[in-house]
């Protein structure tokens, strides 16, 4: 069960890596704040990438797996949009409706699965799913009111379109990684699908960043420790969610990916003494059931 314990792992790190990038946003424009997540975790990948493969001669024989190349661009394409989605969803008042929806990218990332790579789920794997999806909603609402009164707005839209860009980036990253041929190492997979998407990511946001908010890169020198700290923790979680794909479908990754909210609920309220609200508690309960379903699949 080593896609378990590398879904916590990746779930833990990149709950860690949204606290620095929080930090960040302080005095860095939101679009620099998330080229740190790319660009600052690139050259760990280059390390890893040189030490794994002893050189970077490699690369000459990946390039020519043209379904490689193809499927990692267009996942990492999507991952940008998702991005900038979540971060004009920020734009509005009642955000948390659309943050909440944006929720339904694990149901979501199991249709895409089914229809691009023909992955299928028993009746308890998808129950499972929808459940835990569920129990992750109730935990995001805030306002139980505000949510009903703004579901059929403009969030909401974006919020499901968010989540949609976000699953296709999860399915197509993890077709990426099992395109590739003469590898027969999941971690190999896992590192050579990160390296590559992580070029292409800093590369585009780069020109977009060099166009628009030049003033931004100087801004980097005085957040220098908190931008490599997000780059290390970027990259493990990405690491560990792309290693979680070589071994299942990446809906189910994905499900149990979202013990990150849980984290971050467990680290607010130690931190911030905050009071848990019945409506917290209803939504942890809900979210351990479904991902107990949906675990318990997978043992028989």
């Amino acid at each position: 069960m080593s896609w378990i314990i590398f879904t916590i792992s990746g779930a833990f790190f990149q709950n860690l890596r949204s606290s620095l990038q929080k930090k960040l946003n302080k005095d860095l424009s939101t679009v620099a704040s998330t080229y740190v997540r790319f660009a600052f975790a690139l050259p760990f990948a280059i390390l890893i990438f040189f030490l794994n493969f002893g050189n970077f001669e490699i690369i000459s024989e990946i390039l020519k797996q043209t379904d490689f190349i193809y499927l990692t661009s267009i996942a990492s394409i999507f991952q940008i949009i998702f991005t900038f989605t979540l971060l004009y969803l920020f734009n509005f008042s009642n955000f948390v409706v659309g943050t909440s929806l944006s929720k339904t990218e694990v149901v979501q990332v199991a249709i895409f699965e089914y229809f691009l790579l023909k992955d299928k789920l028993n009746i308890f794997g998808i129950f499972g799913i929808i459940i835990a999806t569920v129990g992750v909603i109730i935990i995001s609402i805030k306002d139980l009111k505000l949510f009903f009164s703004n579901f059929f707005s403009k969030t909401t839209f974006i919020g499901l379109l968010t989540g949609l860009f976000l699953g296709l980036s999860v399915v197509f990253f993890r077709a990426a990684a099992l395109s590739l041929e003469d590898f027969s190492s999941n971690f190999d997979k896992a590192i050579i699908t990160l390296f590559f998407g992580l070029i292409i990511q800093t590369f585009l946001i780069s020109v977009y960043l060099l166009v628009y908010e030049r003033s931004e890169f100087r801004k980097f020198r005085n957040n220098k420790l908190e931008s490599c700290l997000a780059g290390l923790t970027g990259f493990l979680a990405t690491l560990s969610w792309f290693f979680a794909f070589t071994f299942i479908q990446a809906s189910f990754v994905r499900a149990l990916g979202q013990v990150e909210i849980f984290f971050s609920f467990v680290s607010s309220k130690y931190f911030f003494k905050e009071k848990i609200t019945k409506m917290e508690i209803i939504g942890i309960i809900i979210f351990v059931f479904g991902v107990t379903m949906m675990l318990l699949t997978k043992m028989n």
